[in-house]
């Protein structure tokens, strides 16, 4: 228990620290995103499926994250943290199972070895996220032990335990990629004598998510989350050409480890070469990279950890190489550095567009949707789809902005907070009123710069005579507001 200890409650205090330090003590994740998971789980919680009270949406990239975290909405202003505390208790949790597999490691040498992919792999800064990812990577790492341990005749040196199979379960219920190394897994684990239980695993997988697609097909949704079709590109052949060359381009060096595993394997137990094989072809054909350090660490984690302890069992001196780990996942590592810049920027933004929100008292449209569906207490109408399926059709299909002020009127929604670049095709009716910007470096949002619209002048009357009232209460060095 030391040495998780030491290897996350100080860095991750270190990094709150800093996180409060910079959002002058408002505690803020480091993207909008999670804010979408909660305000979806409130509304669990009082058994409706959405963001908005009178409409169904599937906002939420998560079959299971948003249900877990429904229960904490009781729990009143803590309800924001839990994300964090389940974050926190899920790293604490993989770095004890990293430590696990690394047992035979001399004390010192496991430190450095588990740390040491910690702190490459963004493990940390995911914890601020506040999404589902810290889950995620505790799955991958549970579901890894049957792969890890094997006898001299490349069987499964161990049991598997029930609450293997129960992981694997949950890992594509966590995030639909999960599916890239559960399936893998269970197939090995049915040629290694596990049938029974690896076809119950497969049973369960399949009717949930096909439960939950059918659920949201009979509420007029698509059959995947919005959120997963607005950043898919389902373009056929040439969309999974361009997917699979921009992993490549990211992140084809990782095949040179995979490489060398997938030739030890081959020659003492082709089962696990199959498993590692699928997972890169799933992941490299279908996965995505980067949006803060996020998409590929579960499969990167899944190769690099293989790796180590295949190097171990090898008898390979690993630590000179475990220490230049840093080095070769750079851009995961400026993820952890830049976490309470990052946080910094949401407080800056999407923070005071929910308050200027609040103040209005009106229904709102927006790009992005989390704190402001959170905070403001009103209608949230998501101009990019992720809680708005007539949104999300609308956008896909192209063309003019008519859909936009036609679903505005429907909705009642007056104003428009957007980043003017996601929208080069704006009603005519819209009147920009002022804009928001970040006074410090941007980070995660995708712009630094929100425009505020109304849709007539006696709504762009109010709206600049709240940004006055919000100007005036809020002098800041992190953010500015412009009014025209």
């Amino acid at each position: 228990m030391l040495i998780p200890a030491v290897l996350v409650a100080a860095p991750l205090a270190i990094l709150l620290f800093l996180v409060l330090r910079t959002t002058n003590g408002h505690f803020t994740y480091t993207l909008d995103d999670p804010y979408i998971h909660l305000a979806l789980a409130r509304n669990i919680w009082h058994g409706h499926y959405g963001i908005n009270g009178s409409e169904f949406s599937a906002p939420s990239s998560s079959i299971l994250w948003p249900f877990l975290l429904a229960p904490f909405s009781a729990s009143g202003r803590l309800f924001e943290y839990a994300p964090l505390a389940l974050n926190f208790m899920c790293l604490w949790a993989t770095i004890g199972v990293m430590c696990r597999i690394f047992r035979d490691l001399p004390v010192v040498s496991r430190v450095l070895v588990v740390g040491s992919i910690a702190i490459s792999l963004n493990l940390y800064g995911l914890v601020f996220i506040g999404m589902e990812h810290s889950l995620q990577i505790l799955l991958v790492t549970v579901v890894m032990l049957p792969l890890i341990y094997r006898d001299s005749e490349g069987g499964i040196g161990i049991k598997v335990p029930n609450y293997v199979f129960a992981a694997l379960i949950a890992l594509p219920l966590t995030r639909y990629e999960g599916l890239a190394i559960s399936l893998p897994v269970l197939l090995f684990l049915f040629v290694h004598g596990y049938r029974k239980a690896a076809v119950l695993s497969i049973t369960i997988i399949a009717l949930t998510v096909g439960s939950f697609s059918a659920f949201l097909h009979v509420n007029g949704l698509n059959y995947l989350p919005s959120s997963v079709l607005a950043k898919t590109d389902l373009g056929g052949i040439p969309g999974i050409a361009y997917n699979l060359h921009e992993n490549l381009q990211a992140y084809g060096f990782i095949l040179l480890p995979v490489a060398w595993v997938l030739g030890v394997y081959w020659q003492t137990s082709r089962s696990r070469c199959f498993v590692v094989l699928a997972a890169t072809v799933f992941h490299f054909v279908f996965g995505h990279f980067g949006w803060f350090g996020r998409y590929e660490v579960y499969y990167i984690l899944f190769i690099v950890v293989l790796s180590v302890r295949l190097a171990v069992d090898s008898g390979l001196k690993m630590i000179p190489a475990i220490l230049c780990l840093p080095f070769v996942f750079q851009s995961l590592i400026v993820a952890t550095l830049y976490t309470p810049q990052a946080a910094e920027n949401i407080y800056g933004q999407q923070a005071q567009m929910a308050r200027i929100t609040a103040m209005l008292g009106a229904p709102i449209a927006v790009n992005d949707l989390g704190l402001v569906a959170l905070r403001s207490g009103q209608y949230t109408l998501d101009l990019w789809g992720l809680g708005s399926i007539e949104a999300l059709r609308n956008r896909l299909r192209g063309g003019d902005s008519e859909w936009i002020a036609a679903l505005m009127a429907r909705k009642h929604a007056q104003y428009a907070f957007v980043y003017d670049a996601w929208f080069p095709h704006k009603p005519a009716s819209w009147i920009r009123v002022g804009e928001l910007k970040l006074l410090q470096k941007k980070i995660t949002p995708y712009s630094d710069l929100v425009s505020l619209y109304a849709v007539d002048p006696s709504s762009a009357a109010k709206l600049r005579s709240t940004l006055r009232s919000f100007a005036q209460q809020n002098v800041s060095q992190d953010f500015s507001v412009a009014i025209y």
